[in-house]
């Protein structure tokens, strides 16, 4: 019986193993386009917001822009199922595109709401865009050459965040070009990138249903009804905090609009996070319904993950591994302009130059060194290179004048924590890959990485507030190095260090319908 055409096996002449379509390229371009809009709404979002003259409580508050990457996993089932991940990438580097041609028409001028719409859709596109690569990478790639290549998918996706939060954001200074030209510079690198990807990019994946099979499942009038309801729900509850914030920028108050001006700002944002968390408990019922039938291919790669010995163990690992490298991050920036005095100009510069050739060379020797004596060797000594740097802010923030200390003393203190983080990301990339199941390789992955984000959205929404609550940076730096203990204490039980797990074969009714095993 001839195979369906969704299902054909590309054939083994366009491997892609030399010239443009070498793993070596690709690995690179592909991780370098998953960081770069990651570090848009992670990163350049805050800058924006604080040029904008939005407090540390707001700036913090940027972090609701990180819930996609928190809730991926719910819709990464469908990017194993439906079509191939090479298509979905591709889908939304061109969607990325749109939106920051968008941000680059309004410029300096964009209305802060606007500017919210966008980082929200640009975060949602972006989320579904790194399932979508780290499926690519573990269905195209052998065990072998994913650990070969571990270090320089690690460097490419640094490198692409420093990209962003350093030349980037060069261009953002008033006084060297302004937000127009920002946004210019970065949709010129996504469009590069996706001309590569459409170019050269290997069709190695055997193609599962077509998408239009789920898109016409949608037209059904309660499922549209639900998810419209649900979108509408997401998108006010983001939104509302932004708007009332952007009627204060224009002196308008919600007050005069009945029922908007009983809430005050951060009751809004604990309203926005109470739905966010009745939206999660629902989609969470859902998921546990779709569970207990054992042959629901939704269900199928979550089964399989919860399934495995001790994951309870490598989740808690997960989700702590970076909680206080992000309370770190998402404060780094004020205290640099605020504290030390540096301008957007310099900070960009100090990010573009060191940061970058520190970042590249850490991620490129983690991966090396990992794969060539283990990673339980280099577990303690990368997680404390990551770790360790957080109390050099402590004693910078604890100087009576850091501005005084000079550009040097403060840039010195950016790049080993540079280097610090991109060790890492190196042992991180590398535990997530052995905890997934090559069955359900875009699942899995989603819900690790999902995991991993939910510490940084925590993180990142308490940082402005917990900066005040303890009176200044100093303490605040010094309670993100003890947010970093937890994980450290869980080192010695952490599962799945000394090699990755053998490929079990696939069994039942979904595994025989299942295109991916």
């Amino acid at each position: 019986m001839p195979s369906s055409p969704h299902l054909e096996v590309p054939t083994p002449a366009d491997a892609g193993k030399s010239g443009p379509r070498h793993p070596a390229w690709w690995v690179s371009t592909t991780y370098f386009a998953e960081g770069f809009p990651y570090a848009v709404v992670n990163n350049v979002a805050e800058v924006l917001f604080k040029e904008l003259g939005a407090s540390l409580q707001v700036i913090g508050l940027t972090a609701i822009f990180h819930l996609p990457w928190n809730l991926k996993f719910l819709w990464a089932p469908l990017l194993d199922h439906y079509e191939t991940k090479r298509r979905f990438m591709l889908g939304c580097e061109w969607a990325v595109l749109a939106v920051l041609l968008l941000l680059m028409v309004f410029g300096d001028g964009i209305p802060l709401w606007l500017a919210s719409i966008a980082f929200i859709v640009l975060a949602f596109v972006a989320a579904t865009h790194d399932v979508a690569i780290d499926g690519y990478y573990l269905e195209t790639l052998d065990r072998d050459e994913q650990s070969r290549f571990v270090g320089l998918r690690a460097a490419a996706y640094r490198g692409a965040v420093l990209l962003a939060s350093g030349p980037i954001l060069v261009l953002a200074d008033p006084d060297v070009a302004g937000w127009r030209a920002t946004w210019a510079s970065a949709a010129l690198v996504m469009a590069v990138l996706l001309g590569y990807h459409w170019t050269f990019l290997p069709d190695l994946e055997r193609r599962g249903e077509p998408l239009r099979k789920w898109l016409l499942s949608l037209l059904r009038p309660r499922v549209f009804v639900a998810l419209a309801v649900v979108m509408a729900v997401i998108v006010l509850d983001y939104a509302m905090p932004f708007l009332r914030l952007a009627g204060a920028f224009i002196g308008r108050r919600f007050a005069s609009i009945p029922g908007l001006g009983v809430l005050e700002f951060s009751e809004w944002v604990l309203l926005f996070l109470l739905v966010a968390l009745g939206v999660g408990l629902a989609s969470l019922g859902r998921l546990r319904a779709a569970l207990d039938r054992k042959d629901s291919r939704y269900a199928k790669g979550f089964v399989d993950l919860l399934d495995q010995p001790q994951m309870g163990r490598a989740f808690a690992f997960i989700l702590l591994f970076r909680t206080g490298e992000s309370f770190l991050m998402k404060m780094r920036q004020p205290f640099l302009r605020d504290s030390c005095g540096m301008d957007l100009a310099t900070y960009g510069l100090v990010n573009s130059t060191f940061g970058i050739t520190a970042t590249l060379a850490a991620t490129l020797a983690g991966g090396w060194l990992i794969s060539k004596h283990g990673l339980r060797r280099w577990l303690w000594p990368m997680v404390l290179a990551q770790n360790v740097p957080n109390l050099l802010y402590v004693v910078l923030a604890a100087q009576p004048d850091p501005a005084a200390l000079g550009t040097w003393w403060v840039g010195s203190v950016v790049i080993v924590e540079d280097i610090g983080a991109g060790l890492g990301t190196a042992v991180f990339m590398v535990y997530l890959m052995r905890c997934c199941d090559p069955r359900h390789k875009a699942t899995h992955m989603a819900v690790l990485t999902a995991i991993m984000s939910v510490g940084f959205t925590i993180a990142g929404v308490a940082s402005g507030f917990l900066v005040e609550a303890f009176g200044g940076f100093a303490p605040y730096f010094a309670f993100s190095f003890v947010a970093t203990i937890p994980s450290m204490l869980l080192l010695p039980f952490v599962p799945f260090l000394d090699a990755a797990r053998p490929e079990r074969p696939a069994s039942g009714p979904a595994a025989a319908q299942d295109g991916h095993g």
